[in-house]
């Protein structure tokens, strides 16, 4: 993981969870993962059912988000698949599969209370299925990314829309009673994510990234925000909530203002999960 800096690789490994972000058909999908960072590359696992393995075997980029109290690592990139449940089909894949397998390890290390809890669930019956779905590990190669303290750049590298992320080191808090990402359908990148507060109906977020992205003031794409609780281990205690639709961007000197139209609500309770249409702003 030449590519980031010490401070960066620290964030990594201080966070907990990775907010990933994926582009579908109908736009970005952003949802968070348990994660580790083995080999130069950071690691996520998804059931091999879900959305977001579908969609990454047709378009392999990805945005991620990782945060430790006000700093920020955004840091985009390719995947590549690997089923874990196949090791001598690992072992085929040479070098490939012999890391993926030392990945393994740093995540069953790295997740051991998420891990712990999740059978703790599945015991307890607070699952749908007495058998865990199976799981695709992803490996994700950083080819950009942005540091962030609150809405200042620290650091920045790779490949950006932008070759100068803001003129102006003007900073100001981000507004809003809770944290969320926000997922931007952008044009080289797949999806950006940013860091984002949501207050009513607007989501805030660094104008510094937005600029670094190539975001115009006033554009319109697809967009999507989501909002989750981490207060426990285990997939029982997971809270949130994905909106998503066309949003407008609006600069305000260090912010950017998103309104999103959403026209899709999923949510999940532990492990239920739901969507619905919903013509809608946030709220």
């Amino acid at each position: 993981m030449t590519l980031l800096d010490d401070s960066a690789r620290a964030v990594l490994h201080e966070g907990r969870q990775l907010h990933v972000g994926v582009l579908t058909t109908t736009g970005p999908h952003v949802t968070p993962e348990l994660y580790a960072v083995a080999a130069g590359d950071i690691w996520f696992a998804t059931a091999a059912t879900t959305l977001k393995r579908r969609v990454l075997r047709r378009d392999p980029r990805v945005g991620t988000i990782a945060r430790v109290g006000s700093r920020t690592l955004v840091v985009n990139g390719t995947s590549t698949q690997y089923d874990v449940a196949d090791p001598l089909g690992l072992v085929a894949q040479a070098r490939d599969g012999l890391r993926a397998l030392r990945a393994v390890g740093a995540f069953t290390m790295r997740n051991a209370a998420d891990l712990g809890a999740f059978a703790r669930d599945l015991v307890q019956g607070q699952l749908p299925s007495r058998l865990p779905p199976r799981r695709v590990l992803v490996r994700l190669q950083p080819q950009s990314y942005a540091l962030l303290d609150g809405t200042r750049l620290l650091s920045a590298g790779g490949s950006w829309s932008a070759a100068s992320a803001d003129d102006d080191p003007a900073t100001d808090p981000m507004d809003g009673d809770r944290d969320c990402v926000i997922g931007w359908d952008h044009e080289q990148l797949g999806v950006l994510t940013l860091p984002a507060r949501l207050d009513g109906e607007t989501a805030t977020a660094p104008a510094v990234l937005a600029r670094l992205g190539g975001m115009s003031d006033g554009a319109q794409s697809s967009a999507c925000v989501v909002t989750d609780d981490y207060t426990a281990a285990g997939p029982a205690a997971k809270r949130g909530r994905l909106l998503r639709g066309l949003a407008t961007v609006r600069y305000e000197g260090a912010l950017v203002r998103l309104e999103l139209a959403a026209d899709r609500e999923t949510t999940w309770t532990g492990a239920h999960t739901q969507t619905e249409e919903r013509p809608a702003s946030i709220g």
